[in-house]
């Protein structure tokens, strides 16, 4: 199965969004982790299923123990809770001393998430240094993507982290996971952000252009499990369409050519809407058109594009 990583070289750009909205709109079922060195928030923002608070235990807490006698990837589950939606959650550390304490069994615990049954796994390394514990959980990801903002300090910061990551997977050979940059952006913003990806793409060509997210506030409520009406219509969600196509692509067309035809999807906080089996939307202008003024996918992406689930309730 799939472990694609994403992370921040600095601050707070977005890195925790982003992964909820590929984990929510990705054609097979997925786990998100909550592996942010820094300590996790997944915890504060998203209610669990029955409505209530998402809990620090089952989570890597109740997880990490197991992980020092080795670990079955069957029982990685087992220490996940259900959020508002469906979406399954492993809750992270609340600190930074538990996750540097831990950093040992970070390879560990990749390696179940790597063979976790029926699922693929999207984790949030939040902040990532080269000397971070979860480092070496990133690293046996099949792709690792850093999240920028069209920002100067936050493209300085990402093209340095990029440079010394792909220094680091060097040496790791052939098992080296492929590095890819997606910008957050808000709607107006999009020339900015292409040039944020172009700049830290000049002089390392090698990283994967996979566009931009929408920054869309309103809809962006559904990820601190707050109701948002038809969240399949905002530009928030159509662009995400657009970079969950790219990560198939670069993943492998397994993925795509696997996907369930009508799965119920993740809905976090949402009141009702779907989206319809083509992808497309009807208000708001048109889907296609957004996705493409978020970067087109080129036509062997288009080929593998993967069938959307439903926002709705499990």
């Amino acid at each position: 199965m799939a472990l694609i990583s994403l992370f921040s070289a600095k601050g707070a750009p977005g890195v925790t969004s982003t992964a909820m909205l590929v984990a929510a709109l990705w054609p097979r079922p997925t786990l998100l982790v909550d592996a942010d060195g820094n300590g996790g928030d997944l915890l504060m923002r998203l209610p669990s299923d029955s409505g209530l608070a998402l809990t620090q235990h089952p989570g890597l807490l109740t997880l990490l123990p197991l992980a020092r006698h080795g670990l079955s990837s069957g029982v990685v589950l087992d220490h996940s809770q259900v959020a508002l939606g469906g979406q399954r959650v492993l809750v992270g550390l609340e600190t930074p001393e538990q996750a540097e304490a831990s950093s040992a069994l970070w390879p560990t615990l990749a390696r179940a998430f790597r063979e976790v049954p029926g699922t693929d796994v999207i984790v949030d390394a939040g902040q990532l240094g080269a000397r971070s514990g979860q480092l070496s959980l990133v690293q046996r990801s099949d792709l690792v993507v850093g999240v920028v903002r069209a920002h100067p300090a936050s493209v300085m910061h990402m093209r340095e982290r990029m440079t010394v990551l792909q220094q680091t997977f060097a040496g790791l050979g052939a098992d080296a996971p492929r590095l890819g940059l997606v910008a957050l952006t808000g709607v107006q913003q999009q020339d900015e952000a292409s040039s944020a990806v172009t700049t830290v793409r000049t002089d390392l060509p090698e990283i994967l252009d996979l566009g931009q997210v929408a920054l869309d506030p309103r809809p962006e409520r559904m990820f601190h499990g707050e109701p948002v009406s038809r969240p399949e219509r905002t530009m928030l969600v159509r662009s995400g369409r657009s970079l969950v196509e790219r990560l198939v692509a670069a993943v492998g067309p397994s993925i795509a050519t696997s996907a369930p035809t009508a799965q119920p999807g993740p809905r976090p906080g949402g009141d009702g809407g779907e989206v319809p089996a083509d992808g497309a939307a009807t208000a708001d202008g048109d889907a296609a058109a957004a996705d493409e003024s978020f970067g087109p996918a080129s036509d062997e992406e288009a080929s593998r594009r993967p069938r959307k689930k439903r926002w709705g309730r499990r």
